[in-house]
């Protein structure tokens, strides 16, 4: 079973992505803060919801009005579910129940209508309402269509002979001339509103009982509207960013030009582009290398959304996807304290290792390590990371490391390398720097290439720190001492 942490949903932008869909109704908005991940044993119900959003997306265009229609009646929905388990359960519904029960189906009723007609174009599977004729009749015998709610006189003879009664005394209260007359009335007023409520107690006992057999079938389209709600939210999201429907696999990994959109929109508030990247993974170890500015974390993380984005039933970001169902998704990335435990940063990567690896092993899995043992001396770090990589290419998992370490990628099934400052001249750089005053960080960043490629027989981690320190002119003397130990 798939569960994330929301430091990990922030870390890899999947909270982001949460955040930037509009939930109408309460049903809809619960389903996305209570984000849902299908398992191995749901492939078919996945199936089902991605072939929903997938025509769902396809149709946005020519259906703008009618999801607009539809995103409106689910926000003027309330959650009744409780008031709807009080009836089941014969408690006695109150008058604002019952107008907001009443409320819910007229909503209901306005929703079935817009939903054929999506349904014309998308052809959706599993997603259907109940009629609600036979519930609106309970709460609105004189079939008014009013929004309120209010018992009529007619809902039973007693009550009708009660009210009646109720009017002439206050007709008589509006004519009194003496106190005492006044005082007289009143006192009997008082009296027959205690039996109008005594009366409309059991009207609305009757009415609870009378929806009671209703409930199930109400409950379930509550249900059905968070999910037309949250589908409607998954395909406009699909269609901002580009989302294509994955084929699945038994055990590879490919995504094609993938993209991370907290990063895409972060990145052109400043005006730049974020780069997509394109991976191919399988059974046992891939390793990430590359430098520190390098990207290797985003390509990692980037990886981590779209796989969870896959199991939430989104389309995922990328040009082509083909992707297997996990078991679970582990991931260990920044550097982990354990003040409680009194562990340095090492031991905490190491306890928080044995434990995700532990749920790696119960099913095929993604897990996910980034920068490993980097809370350790780098010497050391190297050997170990070596040791837990040759590990995971016996692992019935899919596992993806980045790493700055020498040797490591010697062990991995897959090797990756982020291109970098591969293909860049440091003497245009340091032409360019020297005619701005722009920060140089920037200006470097700004020609970093943060695609992958993948790299065959053995390599080691590219030198962009040397080239670095050349744009950014560090001291001559520095450099030199530098260059010679390189």
């Amino acid at each position: 079973m798939i569960t994330v942490s929301f430091d990990d949903k922030v870390k890899i932008g999947l909270q982001y992505v949460l955040e930037s869909l509009h939930g109408c109704s309460p049903f809809g908005q619960e389903r996305i803060r209570h984000l849902r991940f299908y398992t191995p044993a749901q492939r078919e119900e996945l199936e089902t919801e991605l072939g929903n959003v997938e025509r769902a997306a396809a149709a946005a265009e020519q259906l703008k009005d009618v999801y607009d229609k539809i995103m409106i009646v689910l926000c003027q929905m309330k959650d009744i579910r409780n008031s709807l388990r009080r009836c089941a359960e014969g408690e006695v519904p109150d008058h604002v129940e019952l107008f907001e029960i009443k409320g819910y189906l007229q909503r209901l009723e306005s929703l079935i209508p817009l939903l054929a007609q999506m349904d014309e174009e998308v052809h959706l599977e599993g997603v259907a309402f109940h009629d609600p004729t036979l519930a609106l009749r309970i709460l609105d015998p004189e079939n008014t269509r009013s929004r309120g709610f209010y018992i009529p006189d007619g809902a039973t003879q007693k009550l009708w002979e009660i009210r009646q009664a109720k009017k002439q005394i206050e007709e008589q209260l509006y004519h009194a001339q003496t106190d005492a007359e006044k005082d007289d009335l009143r006192m009997k007023r008082t009296r027959i509103c205690a039996e109008e409520e005594s009366e409309e107690m059991k009207v609305r006992r009757a009415m609870g009982a009378a929806l009671a057999p209703m409930v199930p079938d109400l409950l379930a389209d509550a249900d059905t509207a968070g999910r037309l709600d949250f589908l409607i939210q998954k395909a406009l999201f699909a269609v901002r960013y580009g989302g294509v429907r994955p084929e699945l696999t038994d055990t590879a990994l490919e995504l094609e030009d993938m993209i991370n959109p907290e990063l895409v929109d972060l990145l052109e508030e400043k005006g730049r582009r974020f780069v997509p990247v394109s991976i191919a993974l399988d059974r046992g170890a891939t390793v990430i290398t590359g430098a520190n500015m390098g990207g290797k974390s985003v390509a990692m993380k980037t990886v981590a959304l779209n796989a969870l984005l896959f199991h939430a039933g989104f389309l995922v970001c990328a040009k082509r996807a083909r992707m297997p169902l996990f078991h679970s998704v582990k991931m260990l990335f920044d550097d982990l304290q354990s003040i409680q435990s009194g562990l340095s940063g090492f031991g905490s990567e190491i306890v928080e290792f044995q434990k995700a690896l532990d749920e790696v092993e119960q099913g095929y899995s993604l897990f996910l390590l980034d920068e490993f043992a980097r809370g350790t001396n780098p010497d050391e770090g190297a050997v170990i990371v070596q040791a837990v990589t040759r590990y995971l290419n016996d692992v019935n998992a899919m596992s993806l490391l980045t790493t700055h370490y020498d040797k490591v990628a010697e062990f991995a099934n897959i090797h990756y390398q982020i291109i970098g400052l591969r293909d860049v001249d440091p003497e245009q750089i340091r032409c360019e720097l020297a005619a701005t005053k722009e920060d140089g960080v920037a200006v470097i960043a700004r020609h970093m290439n943060y695609g992958l490629y993948r790299v065959e027989g053995k390599s080691d981690c590219p030198r962009d720190a040397l080239n670095i320190c050349r744009m950014l002119s560090l001291k001559p003397e520095i450099l030199e001492r530098i260059e010679q130990a390189y």
